[in-house]
């Protein structure tokens, strides 16, 4: 691959789609009409646009919206983009716990509502570091006291010998950890919002968990750069296809991960803190997996991150020149195309079309790219603020918060 730069109009067209997919949020922000219906100010999990219909979101897609807001605002300064930062925070406080009473699951995250029973880690990571994203957007100081109980819960429940908790049980009072024989590889992006609070606030005792993730996932890696969606995919004999792996002929291939929920960040994270050869090493090999087998049509949204990580390691290893060209030379048809516009319809206006976790679609039927849905927006959106020179995807990047 020669080298290859981007001019300003480039970058200029690449930064405008980014803030188109920003609309979006706030576009398809839950406006409710009655003060009583609790769904006020939740953003959308996808939007279905044949019917207008829409799921509400959960933890997860909280974070994900401030993601790509928090950018929006920072590079234009539009209220607008605050505004509905603002409104989606009130759910997110909604959804952790902070009652010193409940001891073991105090700074968590619950999942769906307020009153889940259960709140998955991964997902609640992802609310957290949009709580730090938040603060630094903000400088509210309740944003970050919300980050930092995240970070302090796992740093409670964080174990050596299994890592760190899989999912708080709030009717019990527990943490679960995963098993030898789980997808437990994308479970170690939970280590994310340590990195984000390190970032913060230079404290050193979120380190130790963020390496142990960061060992954890080189244990999936191949030795072609690829890495599994588990440590022992030979235990696990049904793979199902969906938004994160299951693609291929082969058991080897459905278990390759294609949506890895941004682990990059992890080991990223592990050698700008140890300077260890090892982490840049596997991330490289795992960026030329990237580049020699991938992309495919399908997951929708494994290209956005897929194409992240490339620019990340590259710009990490000296290679950004070196890689840019695969990244633009698949970007029509697996990004700019994918968005939604001249639709006419402002809820689905700006955002990423392809919906793959149901399977061929999701809830409400229809085809895949019916779908509007967060996870492709925000994958995207950090990718075209890459390419844009203005933002770096800083939800899922080891950049971009100071």
């Amino acid at each position: 691959m020669s080298n290859v730069r981007l001019t300003a109009k480039d970058r200029a067209f690449y930064l405008q789609r980014a803030l188109q997919a920003a609309d979006w949020f706030v576009n398809a922000q839950i406006k409710t009409e009655r003060v009583w219906m609790s769904d006020h100010g939740r953003f959308v999990y996808y939007y279905f646009l044949p019917e207008k219909r829409h799921v509400p979101g959960l933890n997860w897609t909280h974070g994900r919206a401030v993601f790509v807001l928090s950018e929006a605002y920072r590079i234009t300064g539009r209220r607008r983009y605050l505004d509905s930062m603002d409104l989606g925070s009130r759910y997110m406080k909604a959804l952790q716990p902070l009652d010193p009473y409940y001891a073991v699951t105090y700074g968590s995250i619950r999942e769906e509502i307020p009153q889940a029973a259960r709140g998955g880690m991964l997902d609640g990571a992802q609310c957290a570091s949009g709580f730090l994203m938040l603060f630094q957007a903000t400088r509210n100081p309740d944003f970050l006291r919300r980050g930092r109980a995240f970070c302090d819960f796992l740093l409670r429940t964080w174990r050596p010998d299994l890592g760190l908790p899989w999912f708080a049980d709030y009717v019990n009072e527990r943490v679960e950890y995963l098993g030898a024989d789980a997808y437990a590889c994308i479970h170690q992006a939970t280590a994310i919002p340590l990195w984000h609070l390190h970032r913060l606030t230079g404290e050193g005792q979120y380190v130790p968990p963020l390496l142990d993730a960061a060992d954890r996932i080189l244990r999936c890696q191949r030795d072609d750069g690829g890495i599994a969606f588990t440590e022992h995919p030979e235990l696990i004999r049904d793979v199902p296809f969906n938004h994160h792996w299951g693609l291929g002929d082969t058991h080897a291939e459905k278990c390759l991960l294609r949506n890895d929920d941004a682990i990059v960040v992890v080991v990223q994270a592990a050698y700008e803190i140890t300077k260890n050869r090892k982490y840049l090493d596997a991330l490289v090999r795992y960026a030329g997996w990237i580049m020699a087998n991938e992309p495919h049509v399908r997951p929708y949204n494994a290209f956005g991150i897929q194409a992240s990580n490339v620019l990340d390691i590259g710009r990490m290893a000296g290679k950004t020149g070196e890689w840019l060209p695969w990244v633009l030379d698949h970007l029509k048809k697996h990004c700019l195309d994918l968005q939604a516009l001249g639709t006419g319809d402002p809820r689905a206006e700006g955002g990423f079309r392809g919906e793959d976790e149901e399977g061929h679609a999701g809830i409400f039927g229809g085809k895949a790219l019916d779908y509007v849905p967060t996870r492709n927006t925000c994958y995207m959106a950090g990718l075209l603020y890459r390419l844009s020179g203005k933002g770096t995807g800083a939800g899922f990047s080891v950049w971009g918060i100071e």
